[in-house]
């Protein structure tokens, strides 16, 4: 606003100069009502900015009122596809499992040794120890065929830390965990 004046100012000093001092007023009281009048003008810009950001904020608002359910019954029916999804897919692990037990003879027999490389670490437990839990990671993992062991070590491996291992495997074979965890 500042910048918007000073130019005024000047003039005014350049018409005192050649005016008389009943036209410098004049040229002031112009100088003061332009002034004022782009104040003003400013002003109600602001009070237009204002009341749009306000409107806006409103706007939003509702929208975000309005898509909350929305976003709700989605999250809620992908939870339950996901759910339904899992529990298919552990249903067909285990229904394939089963057939694949049947199919392999003695060699699939569930007292089978299997030996186990976790991150280093070699774990030996029996088919069925690890078995026990039929919708578990390990059952899928010896019934489905899918996953077989080292071709030179016959261990499968699982790249995971080694350390809670064995409580894992007392686990699956009590049925409750002893407590060193």
């Amino acid at each position: 606003l500042f910048e918007s004046i000073a130019p005024f100012n000047l003039s005014l000093c350049c018409l005192a100069t050649r005016m008389n001092l009943s036209d410098v007023g004049e040229a002031v009281n112009k100088a003061v009502s332009m002034m004022t009048s782009l104040w003003y003008e400013l002003e109600a810009r602001e009070k237009q900015i204002t009341e749009t950001e306000l409107r806006l904020s409103q706007i939003e608002s509702a929208h975000e009122a309005k898509l909350k359910p929305e976003e709700e019954k989605l999250n809620a029916k992908f939870e339950q596809k996901e759910t339904e999804f899992n529990n298919t897919i552990l249903k067909h692990q285990h229904e394939f499992g089963k057939s694949s037990l049947r199919n392999k003879g003695d060699g699939g027999s569930s007292g089978s040794l299997i030996r186990l490389n976790v991150g280093g670490t070699v774990f030996t437990t029996t088919k069925s120890t690890l078995m026990m839990s039929p919708d578990s990671f390990f059952s899928g993992m010896v019934s489905s065929g899918v996953w077989e062991p080292d071709t030179e070590t016959g261990e499968y491996f699982i790249d995971r830390d080694p350390q809670f291992f064995k409580e894992i495997l007392n686990y699956l074979r009590q049925g409750k965990l002893d407590g060193n965890l």
